[in-house]
C-alpha cells in the first residue's frame, strides 16, 4: 500500500495529500490531532504505525516533516520496501537547533534521531529535492541520503515543490 505523510504546516487534506490520493490512490495518514505546535513525535509515529501494521509491503511518502516521520518509521518496521522523500527535514547529529527557526525547540528534540545516520534503513530510499528550498539546508539532505545510500533527484522548485506540484504523481508512479 501506498501512504502519504504530510509536513509540519500541512494536513492529510493539504493540497498535495489530495492529489497524491486522487491520482496515485496514496493514503493520507492523518498522524496527529492537535495544532502544530503542540505535536509530539512519539505519538505521530504510533499513530503511523497502527496504520501500517497489517500491511506487507509499505511504500511512504512523506513531505518535510513527514520525511523524517516516514524514514524512523521505517527503522522499526521492515514492511516498509520503499521511501520518497519530499524534501525530508531530518536533521543530523551535529545540528544545533537553537539555530533552527519556525518550529517550537522541544519538537526539533524529538527529531533529532541519530539512529538515522547510523542504522541501515532496509528500504529503498529517494529523495526528492527541490534545489530552492529555503527550509530544509542542502547539507542535511546530503547528510542523510550519504547515511542511507538513498537517490536524489533534483529540481527547480522550492519547498512544497510549488512549480512541479501537479507533475508529482508522474514523477512518483516512476520511481514505484
Amino acid at each position: 500500500m501506498l501512504y502519504y505523510l504530510h509536513g509540519y504546516q500541512s494536513s492529510p487534506n493539504g493540497e498535495k495529500a489530495i492529489l497524491l490520493k486522487e491520482t496515485l490512490h496514496a493514503i493520507p495518514i492523518t498522524y496527529r490531532e492537535s495544532s502544530p505546535e503542540e505535536l509530539v513525535i512519539s505519538k505521530c509515529l504510533s499513530r503511523i504505525s497502527e496504520v501500517i501494521t497489517n500491511d506487507q509491503q509499505v511504500i511512504l511518502i512523506g513531505s518535510s516533516l513527514g520525511g523524517f516521520l516516514a524514514a524512523s518509521t521505517s527503522l522499526t518496521h521492515p514492511t516498509v520496501k520503499q521511501l520518497i522523500l519530499l524534501n525530508p527535514a531530518i536533521i543530523p547529529p551535529e545540528i544545533d537547533l537553537t539555530t533552527i527557526k519556525g518550529m517550537p525547540l522541544r519538537i526539533l528534540q524529538e527529531m533529532k534521531d541519530p539512529r538515522l545516520f547510523q542504522q541501515n534503513i532496509p528500504a529503498a530510499i529517494t529523495i526528492l529535492r527541490g534545489t530552492l528550498d529555503d527550509i530544509v539546508p542542502d547539507e542535511w539532505i546530503v547528510s542523510f541520503a550519504q547515511a542511507q545510500n538513498a537517490t536524489i533527484q533534483l529540481y527547480n522548485d522550492d519547498h512544497r515543490f510549488s512549480k512541479n506540484l501537479h507533475r508529482l504523481p508522474e514523477i512518483i508512479s516512476e520511481l514505484i
